[in-house]
């Protein structure tokens, strides 16, 4: 695995690099938590001297396409974790670690002042502080840990054995349980203080109580964790690096053979773990090309395992079964066991048009009693009409000019909306749209619509070959609003890295920066990220006692 762009995050459980020799270049990666695409030099330059509308055949050479195939990929990353919902939640999991604790950090500066980690002093033999002191301590580094034993398990099952021993992990549910009741008050408090649109977790908290006095199992402290060998990490880069290799495959005419995309070691490890594992559930063989049939049905089992839809966007619906309703995983090897059950699913693939998908995601849907993801971006679009804070949100989109207020939760957001309204008119294209960027013989394929569709929803930022992360420029928005945004976001950004190191990081703040920009080296960041830190706080970081 590849370290993130960002050396500050843990990188056990979060993005791989796309690697297509068996050599160590990197091609591209996508950073779920710096939210940037980036390139190699060589991919980079030699996007820059393609035109656009690359998705026709026979005019690019084998470079060219390598390269659209290399961004493509990572923009499906994007698009994974802008346009689902576990992805939404995964990425947005360090911002909700600070807004959701934001208070009781205030708390604790006015009580005891300013002293990091605040782990250690939760670790302490004997109680230092007053109860309310030591409860809120408690409160904010469980919150901390909670998430990122939600997210952990969530992307990778595997590793699941050093989660479970930790002093702070609870249990499976009471992760899912925080993540979810956190982001539905974060969305209300932002954007819904109306109770117009968001689930209220608030009235989750007797169901919540009656599972762990009914040990439940997977909702009390010491009970077993559920999981498969898959998480959402393999489905991501499965979906990936499939979608990827029908593109290579479509614009070279079919010329690439299975044996060619093994040659360049792109079916190995994690990028083809999630699809052996549907192959062996389901009992089929490995396909005779990347468009088979066998093929889209593993892309529309992974589109439906990254959609969850109880506790966002909608209510719990059965609370003793929320873990194998939410968690990608067990959603994944579900789909697929339903799949070996019906193989009239595989015959109605032969067309990959929205008929098929709506027949077969409701189909599958129904078996688990969720939401399609057409019927979860449906209730998301009705938001943006029945809830104020969310259509003011879609003019801010508009212009690219955002509240300050949680900023980045706001873009994020805008951009989750956007891709639902967009999932309702063309929800083939989201789950199979390599087969929509290349003409191919006998399919109705509207190149100009597919065009569109990528621009639009293409990632906002990208890592230049200088190192420095920057703005893409769309078309239609004012560019000053553009330059604004990101500077703001990335403010926001480093930030949540400061409550990070806060909490649970010993020694003192770590300023290197240089992951966003080359020249924010600890003595240029220091003057910027101290101004940021005292207006949120109303404390230097040079005030701070490390413990």
């Amino acid at each position: 695995m590849k370290t993130p762009l960002n050396p500050s995050i843990d990188p056990s459980a979060w993005a791989t690099p796309d690697i297509l020799t068996d050599s160590s270049q990197v091609r591209g990666t996508y950073d779920p938590f710096g939210f940037v695409v980036s390139l190699s030099h060589d991919m980079h330059n030699l996007l820059d001297q393609t035109p656009a509308g690359i998705f026709g055949t026979g005019t690019h050479s084998q470079e060219q396409l390598d390269a659209f195939s290399t961004y493509f990929h990572e923009t499906l990353h994007w698009w994974q974790h802008i346009g689902s919902t576990s992805g939404l939640l995964l990425s947005l999991t360090r911002p909700m670690q600070t807004h959701i604790n934001y208070e009781h950090l205030q708390f604790i500066l006015k009580e005891i002042g300013p002293q990091k980690p605040l782990e250690h002093l939760t670790n302490r033999q004997v109680q230092t502080y007053s109860t309310s002191v030591e409860s809120c301590l408690n409160r904010i580094v469980n919150n901390w840990y909670d998430l990122m034993f939600n997210r952990r398990i969530i992307l990778n099952p595997q590793i699941i054995s050093k989660l479970i021993g930790s002093p702070y992990f609870d249990s499976q549910g009471h992760s899912i349980l925080i993540c979810l009741a956190n982001w539905n008050l974060l969305l209300e408090a932002t954007f819904d203080k109306s109770h117009r649109c968001v689930p209220d977790p608030r009235r989750w908290e007797q169901s919540i109580a009656n599972l762990r006095n009914q040990r439940v199992e997977g909702f009390f402290y010491g009970s077993s964790v559920k999981t498969t060998t898959i998480g959402a990490l393999h489905i991501f880069e499965g979906q990936s690096r499939f979608n990827q290799i029908q593109y290579l495959y479509l614009s070279t005419k079919g010329k690439m053979s299975w044996d060619a995309f093994r040659q360049k070691g792109m079916l190995r490890g994690v990028y083809v773990e999630a699809f052996e594992y549907f192959l062996k559930v389901t009992g089929y063989g490995w396909p005779s090309t990347p468009i088979d049939a066998e093929v889209l049905l593993f892309l529309i089992i992974c589109d439906l395992a990254i959609n969850p839809s109880d506790g966002y966007p909608f209510d719990i619906r059965h609370f003793e079964s929320l873990i194998e309703s939410t968690d990608p995983g067990i959603r994944f090897a579900w789909f697929c066991s339903q799949a070996k059950m019906r193989p009239n699913l595989r015959a109605a693939l032969e067309k990959c048009g929205v008929e098929q998908y709506l027949e077969i995601s409701t189909c599958l849907c129904k078996t688990l009693a969720c939401a399609t993801p057409v019927e979860i971006a449906t209730e998301l679009t009705n938001w943006t009409s029945n809830g104020v804070g969310f259509s003011e949100l879609m003019l801010q989109d508009d212009i690219s000019n955002y509240s300050d207020e949680n900023l980045p939760l706001r873009l994020c957001f805008a951009k989750h909306l956007r891709f639902a309204k967009e999932r309702i008119r063309r929800p083939e294209f989201f789950c199979w749209p390599a087969m929509f960027l290349v003409e191919r013989q006998g399919a109705d394929v509207d190149l100009k619509d597919s065009l569109s569709i990528f621009d639009k929803h293409q990632p906002p930022f990208i890592l230049h070959p200088s190192g420095e992360i920057r703005p893409a420029i769309f078309q239609g928005t004012p560019e000053g609003n553009t330059y604004k945004t990101f500077n703001s976001f990335y403010y926001w950004i480093l930030q949540y890295d400061l409550v990070e190191q806060w909490i649970i990081k010993p020694g003192p703040f770590q300023l290197d920066f240089t992951w966003m920009h080359p020249l924010y080296t600890p003595a240029v960041t220091k003057p910027f990220a101290d101004r940021g830190f005292r207006e949120n706080f109303g404390i230097s970081l040079d005030d701070f006692s490390i413990i």
